[in-house]
């Protein structure tokens, strides 16, 4: 993880990502589906796991970022509800034999990942976590040519926020893509009325193609089973804003 990086500051962070109870019911209803036991990967600041654990499944939540883990154990505790939260970089896990019915990665996360060696492992890692019947579940942005071809001197305001002690706050972004690494090169500038660009922080996020997300899958093992457009499970077209992935573990040959 980068050092000065959004997930330092869960208070900002979290402004940014409101609940979504379409989100959410989405994977409450597929995790139901599989059964009690779910790893929630790239948990955060528990903005899915608390409704998960909410929803009566056995949830264990991980992430890499100390400080975030910290915000979802407050959250968890302001909620009354019981999760099991673990410190974990999930491009090599291993959580000591235990399996899980489904593993969810929310939220774009998965597009944290940005060599095929970073996939190889989070796909190997999930396989040994997973039930015989599990499903690793999983959603990301479909590219979308013309906003990776985006003016990368050019600031466009994506949020308007109100911190508990900043007060009213703007973040602005701006973008470059390189092709070669499929990386989209993104800064977030943070400015209250006081002090502009109070806060700089870069966030790298990988584009993976439709076609590609089958072959990086395969690469650790599993098989992509089935694949929506959007949270409502309606068909992925060339007008979906995003890829929501099934993948099961292959059998043994």
């Amino acid at each position: 993880m980068e050092k000065n990086s959004l997930y330092d500051r869960p208070d900002l962070y979290d402004l940014m990502a409101p609940r979504d109870p379409i989100l959410e019911r989405f994977y409450v209803e597929t995790a139901r589906e599989r059964g009690g036991r779910v790893l929630d990967l790239a948990c955060g600041s528990g903005r899915l796991t608390i409704p998960l654990a909410q929803a009566g499944l056995e949830v264990v939540g991980g992430d890499l970022s100390a400080e975030m883990l910290e915000r979802a154990r407050s959250h968890a505790r302001a909620q009354v509800v019981e999760v099991d939260l673990v410190r974990l970089d999930m491009r090599d896990f291993d959580l000591k034999g235990r399996t899980f019915d489904t593993v969810i990665v929310a939220m774009n996360s998965i597009l944290h990942l940005h060599s095929l060696d970073d996939f190889r492992g989070f796909f190997r890692s999930v396989g040994r976590h997973l039930t015989q019947q599990g499903r690793l579940v999983f959603d990301a942005f479909l590219p979308n040519i013309a906003i990776l071809n985006s003016d990368p001197e050019r600031r466009e305001l994506i949020g308007a926020v109100v911190h508990h002690v900043l007060g009213a706050i703007t973040v602005e972004e701006s973008a470059r893509y390189d092709p070669l690494t499929q990386i989209r090169h993104v800064d977030w500038y943070w400015s209250s009325e006081t002090e502009k660009d109070f806060w700089k922080v870069p966030l790298r996020m990988r584009s993976i193609f439709p076609q590609e997300m089958p072959l990086l899958v395969a690469s650790g093992g599993l098989s992509l089973v089935e694949r929506f457009g959007d949270f409502d499970r309606s068909p992925l077209t060339a007008g979906s804003m995003r890829q929501i992935c099934l993948c099961a573990s292959t059998p043994a040959s």
